[in-house]
């Protein structure tokens, strides 16, 4: 498992996906499912979606794209020491 998560953390395609599609598509459905639990009346369930889930995926989407810009720099530059 370790190693496979080591290969998606270096894979510039995966970290894509990840920060440009899969994370910012979550953070936008628990933004929404929360907004829709605070109007129908459950504010306390409503509230944790919005402030946790959707912040969660939201700097997960910040750090996967950082993770891709840096290994795309590193790809043009070489390895930096």
């Amino acid at each position: 498992m370790k190693e496979s998560l080591k290969a998606l953390k270096t894979n510039p395609e995966a970290l894509f996906v990840l920060g440009y599609m899969l994370f910012p598509l979550f953070a936008l459905i628990f933004a929404g499912l929360g907004l829709f639990l605070i109007l129908t009346g459950s504010k306390i369930m409503g509230l944790i979606l919005l402030l946790t889930l959707t912040q969660v995926f939201a700097f997960s989407s910040l750090w996967a794209v950082g993770a891709r810009k840096k290994l795309l720099a590193e790809g043009e530059t070489g390895p930096k020491k």
